[in-house]
């Protein structure tokens, strides 16, 4: 039983940083589709500046039209991403929850264990203790 549970806390514990990973790869992502983003809105604010002082210069509606569409994507993505990470979060829960279960468990055997040990140990003594008492006892009453 114990090899099983050692078994079982360790492919857990496996799965737990294989799942850290996937979060760290969607984080990361999360994070490049921020600046991205974040670029995207520096560059159309510069956009609009540029085009208050040059209104004669380009289409400044169809240059909207594309940032409202790309800002849109990207904040599409971020959403996904973001439900994905809760998701993932989620799973790395309650992994830990079913690993500390297994520790649990694994721990409450060798106290168990130990209690049956020490009981044996006490029954022991208690029985040379006995003896021990019967000996001088008789001793005493054969010296009588």
């Amino acid at each position: 039983m114990k090899n099983a549970l050692t078994t079982l806390s360790r492919i857990e514990k496996f799965n737990i940083n294989e799942q850290r990973k996937i979060l760290i790869a969607l984080l990361d992502e999360q994070e490049a589709l921020q600046l991205h983003l974040d670029n995207l809105n520096l560059r159309y604010e510069q956009e609009k500046e540029f085009h208050r002082h040059n209104q004669l210069i380009g289409d400044f509606g169809a240059y909207t039209k594309k940032y409202l569409a790309d800002k849109e994507e990207l904040e599409t993505q971020i959403q996904s991403l973001e439900d994905q990470i809760t998701h993932i979060r989620d799973i790395i829960t309650d992994m830990f929850k079913e690993q500390k279960t297994y520790e649990i468990i694994d721990k409450n055997r060798q106290e168990k264990a130990q209690h049956e040990e020490d009981l044996k140990i006490q029954k022991q003594l208690d029985e040379i203790g006995t003896n021990s008492y019967i000996k001088k006892h008789t001793k005493q009453k054969q010296g009588e």
